[in-house]
């Protein structure tokens, strides 16, 4: 039976060097494991915690081994970052205990002399004490390049939001209004209700969608940024609305609960399989009003033109706003034609509405070149269009002022988040 610190070294070695995202990879090896509900909180711990300090526990192993970085075996690397990680990060776990449970997975991943290696460097560790790097970027784990894109759009501002993005993220979910208040949701949950925003409650456990209320659509998990954005559009029971970027519908099925199950929603997404997702989640909750299709909604749909009401465009984009939940995407840099996507996506959502409608666009981004940059550069080239306030419809807690809002993570406890509010006035 593996143990809590094989699952992660398995689900860290899944996210290095397959790609796979930490949150997926996490629930499924947890799905797998055989573990109590303790040894699936430090499975959990260590794994968010090796990815979200990479570059510092790297630094630091630099520090003390014969080896360069790029001359261990990937399992050894591993290995050492989950060692460093307890014996400097995790006060509860004796040092000694971390080092012989890493020299055992040594022993297991590599062999004998693997072992004396990272017994050597890891208790070396444990004895010293480590003198912090110059590079702010390596002491916060980032990669330098989004460092310095977060430092160009706020100033020395930058690294208290990187700060709070280590942080470890509330598991917020969103009652189904339609069958519980967030007050009945907390109780039956053993949670409290968020002050963020209306419908949100903050619980405790690893995995809240095994739970019986989630089978019967009493939630969604959902953090209360995105809550923010879909309670921004201002839709009404009866409005045809269009959410073009749709999947796993989180979105698309509050704005159905917004709406009372009332009016109609199309739900759009680039690929089947999450199309498939949104179908799923709006049955679980009970909700009949939404139409999935899986098309490119970066390509202009005639037949849409001057018909719907409200208009959602949560684009794809470089997601470091959630690095609390996906601490990875800290370290991705790859962006090239993102934005251009967002351009089209914006450009053909604002062609769809009708003469008055609303178009909220949106990322769970903080990057200005995707944000604010997008939409400025919107409204110069189509005049017809105009922000509207936020002011009336996002709760207080935002302090909104204006068309657009920033959701910074070191100022509100929840994602980082961007929202812009479009009028189409003829």
């Amino acid at each position: 039976m593996r143990t809590a610190r094989e699952t992660a070294l398995l689900t860290l070695y899944e996210i290095e060097y397959n790609g796979v995202f930490s949150n997926i990879g996490l629930k499924n090896s947890l799905a797998k494991a055989d573990l109590d509900s303790r040894d699936k909180a430090l499975c959990s711990a260590i794994v968010y915690g090796v990815i979200s300090n990479k570059r510092m526990l790297d630094y630091i192993i630099e520090q003390f081994s014969k080896l360069k970085l790029k001359k261990i075996s990937k399992y050894i690397l591993l290995i050492l970052r989950m060692g460093v990680y307890q014996i400097k990060f995790m006060e509860k776990i004796p040092a000694s205990a971390a080092v012989d449970e890493c020299v055992k997975l040594a022993r297991r991943y590599g062999h004998n002399a693997s072992a004396g290696y990272v017994n050597g460097v890891l208790r070396t560790v444990s004895k010293t004490q480590i003198k912090l790097p110059d590079d702010l970027s390596v002491l916060y784990s980032i990669a330098q390049e989004n460092a310095l894109r977060l430092k160009n759009d706020y100033g020395e501002k930058a690294w208290e939001i990187i700060s709070a993005l280590n942080e470890p993220a509330k598991l917020t979910v969103r009652a189904n209004r339609m069958k519980c208040s967030p007050l009945d949701l907390a109780e039956k949950l053993g949670g409290e209700v968020c002050p963020i925003v209306p419908d949100a409650v903050y619980v405790k456990g690893l995995d809240v969608t095994s739970s019986k209320e989630y089978k019967a659509g009493l939630f969604t998990v959902q953090d209360a940024a995105p809550q923010a954005a879909c309670l921004a559009l201002g839709v009404m029971p009866g409005d045809f609305v269009m959410d073009l970027c749709a999947a796993p519908g989180g979105k698309t099925t509050y704005l159905a609960e917004l709406m009372q199950n009332k009016g109609k929603i199309f739900a759009f997404d680039l690929y089947e399989h999450r199309a498939e997702l949104i179908k799923k989640n709006a049955e679980r909750l009970g909700i009949n009003i939404i139409d999935v299709f899986a098309k490119d909604t970066s390509v202009l749909m005639p037949e849409y033109i001057g018909k719907p009401d409200k208009v959602l465009a949560d684009v794809p984009c470089s997601g470091i706003g959630i690095a609390k939940r996906k601490p990875e995407l800290k370290y991705k840099t790859d962006f090239d034609g993102l934005s251009k996507i967002q351009m089209s996506i914006l450009s053909c959502g604002a062609r769809y509405l009708k003469p008055g409608g609303v178009l909220v666009y949106s990322t769970c981004t903080l990057y200005r070149d995707e944000n604010e940059n997008i939409v400025n550069k919107f409204i110069e080239e189509n005049e017809e269009y105009e922000l509207l306030g936020l002011e009336e419809s996002v709760p207080e807690s935002f302090a909104a002022s204006g068309g657009m809002l920033t959701v910074l993570p070191n100022e509100i406890d929840c994602d980082g988040f961007f929202i812009a509010k479009l009028r189409r006035k003829k």
